[in-house]
């Protein structure tokens, strides 16, 4: 799967202003869609995941860690919409 939705599609002015213009991190409404995908994974997928290989670039590894965090969620229940505060299965995941 591709990263999430990234700050420069939609602040395209923060490359101006960014350290590391080439990398940019996700915007909320990505780690959103990111963790909802995960959460769709895990439920409809018929089979676990148990390995996530990730690219080095902040938005990939953003995007990785809310779809793992999905994937291995406990009770992450229809109101969770990202990884804050959702308990994880850390045996879920490798």
């Amino acid at each position: 799967m591709r990263h999430g939705d990234r700050i420069d599609n939609v602040e395209p002015l923060w490359i101006t202003t960014a350290t590391r213009p080439w990398d940019p991190p996700l915007v909320e409404e990505g780690l959103s869609r990111a963790f909802r995908t995960g959460q769709q994974l895990k439920t409809k997928l018929g089979f676990p995941i148990h390995r996530v290989f990730v690219s080095p670039f902040l938005r990939c590894i953003q995007t990785a860690s809310e779809v793992a965090t999905a994937l291995s969620a406990v009770n992450d229940g229809p109101d969770a919409v990202c990884c804050h505060g959702v308990a994880i299965d850390p045996t879920k995941l490798k």
